[in-house]
């Protein structure tokens, strides 16, 4: 359903930001971000930790469900955008639904190629080379200019923007969910690279030759091999209903339920394989981190992701490691954090981009 914020006055440049994930699409309305940005950037240290997350004039939710191909969900996207733009003016909004120029932001978990919206493969949506920035165009029209971003990337520059990374020059943030993803800020300038590919640091190899473990990309050895969560997750309930003795199947109940946050309390209470496999993650995480830290030299490494929120041993592990693989330069500048916008770091990145880089029209 969609739903109205406490703003019923809005007024200035307005963007719709859109989540694409393999569950759910989201769709916010938001105004003026680019004027929130800057007031963000000139906020006292004070003001920023007492800061709500930006609030979305108009805001809607749905399942993917089945119709999940490219073609029915940008038709879907498209009609949910002009019921929330009807609905705006419904409410008494400033915005001219008919003529105003409103670029929309879409942020998709996939890896996509090159800079006008091909899908090279998006794994939750089971979709490969497809173009799908140019569905969405054909179907919104040069009314709504259409800017397709990586969803780490997105989530990334949220966090910059507004979030965990507001102050910083130059950001990291890394996120450990299914799989692991990352975005890079540079020099205030959200990096995507030459094919839009920027980031990618769950495919860095930390292990070579044919034993070592298959990563979704196809790729043998990922960092993501190791500690994606889907990858973790198979390999503990592996080897636990091969008979490893762990703790771990009394707090799951049965291996078919194991889950890393049941290795993160094992391994807390001093299990020994728990610890075992924490043993093995730890260096490979924190030198795969360091590596992307030397590379960039970064003044703020953001740290998120379900897999360790949920794993609170495992993360202070990793974030007390990571000096041993620095020099001092590094670390004299380096501040690590936790997001701070939750879910909607994404949809706020999709949104802001799409601000800056394809213009806001006043209604």
């Amino acid at each position: 359903m969609t739903q109205a914020s406490k703003t019923t006055d809005a007024s200035g440049p307005w963007v719709v930001g859109v989540d694409l994930g393999g569950t759910n699409i989201r769709l916010a309305l938001y105004r003026d971000l680019v004027g929130e940005r800057r007031r963000a950037a000139q906020a006292t240290d004070a003001e920023r930790a007492a800061a709500e997350v930006i609030d979305p004039v108009l805001t809607h939710r749905e399942p993917v469900g089945s119709a999940r191909s490219p073609e029915a969900l940008a038709e879907r996207i498209k009609h949910q955008i002009d019921r929330m733009l009807a609905r705006a003016v419904e409410q008494g909004m400033a915005i001219d639904a008919e003529r105003a120029v409103i670029p929309v932001g879409i942020g998709i978990a996939a890896m996509l190629r090159g800079h006008d919206g091909e899908v090279a493969n998006a794994p939750n949506l089971e979709w490969r080379d497809q173009p799908f920035g140019h569905l969405l165009r054909a179907q919104l029209g040069a009314r709504h200019p259409v800017g397709l971003y990586n969803d780490v990337n997105a989530i990334t520059y949220g966090e910059y923007a507004f979030g965990a990374g507001i102050g910083a020059t130059d950001v990291l943030g890394v996120f450990f969910g299914t799989g692991i993803g990352g975005g890079v800020v540079a020099a205030r300038q959200l990096v995507e690279g030459g094919s839009n590919c920027a980031g990618e640091i769950g495919h860095i190899k930390v292990a070579f030759g044919p034993d070592a473990p298959l990563c979704g990309c196809g790729g043998r050895g990922c960092i993501e091999a190791f500690a994606g969560g889907r990858n973790l997750q198979a390999r503990l309930r592996a080897e636990l209903s091969a008979g490893t003795k762990s703790t771990i199947l009394a707090l799951a109940g049965d291996a078919e339920y194991v889950t890393p946050g049941h290795l993160d309390d094992a391994a807390g209470d001093g299990d020994a394989y728990a610890v075992a496999v924490h043993d093995q993650l730890v260096p490979l995480v924190a030198s795969t981190l360091a590596g992307a830290i030397f590379l960039l030299n970064p003044d703020r490494l953001i740290l998120g992701g379900g897999l360790l929120m949920r794993a609170p041993v495992l993360r202070q592990r990793i974030i007390a490691a990571i000096p041993s693989y620095l020099t001092q330069a590094q670390l004299d500048i380096l501040e690590v954090v936790d997001t701070k916008l939750g879910e909607e770091a994404g949809i706020l990145g999709s949104a802001l981009l799409a601000s800056e880089r394809l213009g806001d029209a006043r209604a």
